[in-house]
């Protein structure tokens, strides 16, 4: 949650003075330096005491220098001035989904304990999207979940339908009725 915090610090500036197909390149170049941190060789470098901070920034610049960007690079050499190169990866996801949201585009999941199929699981999605005017897309996830649950956590959306909770509903109904 920390590194969240610190992230958005650096993605604000980014989004104020970059376009959106500039956002989009750096989203996609931080992703690449990212996945480098996957490697338990690339972390032995970034996190070694005996490698210096400007060998450690050489290497990031390194990895960018394809892109023959100053923004790219500024941030890279800002990050390593603060000391916060491992920042890169959450700083990757943190733009992805900064961008994303400025487009209202949104990703969200289903749970349920029966299967759904991939026609219901585009029917919920696009209906939703209607609703709250957005571009959603959704991924079932099998759970025990008794019914079926629909998350869309950058929205704040969480539809719930349960079978045990339309039984009591049913059950409340007829005792009422009586």
């Amino acid at each position: 949650m920390q590194y969240e915090l610190i992230a958005k610090r650096y993605i604000q500036p980014l989004m104020e003075s970059c376009d959106q197909a500039s956002l989009e390149n750096l989203a996609e170049l931080l992703s690449i330096v990212a996945k480098a941190y996957d490697d338990q060789k690339f972390n032995a470098i970034m996190n070694s005491n005996d490698v210096s901070a400007t060998a450690k920034c050489q290497l990031v610049l390194d990895m960018v220098a394809p892109a023959n960007s100053s923004t790219v690079n500024n941030l890279i050499k800002l990050l390593a001035e603060n000391g916060r190169l491992p920042l890169i990866p959450v700083l990757a996801s943190e733009l992805k989904r900064s961008i994303a949201i400025s487009k209202r585009m949104y990703k969200g999941r289903i749970y349920s304990n029966s299967a759904v199929d991939q026609a219901s699981v585009e029917l919920i999605a696009r209906d939703l999207g209607t609703k709250t005017g957005a571009t959603i897309t959704l991924d079932y996830v099998p759970s025990d979940y008794d019914g079926i649950r629909v998350e869309v956590d950058d929205l704040n959306v969480e539809i719930n339908f349960s079978k045990s909770r339309l039984n009591a509903q049913i059950i409340e109904h007829i005792l009422k009725a009586i």
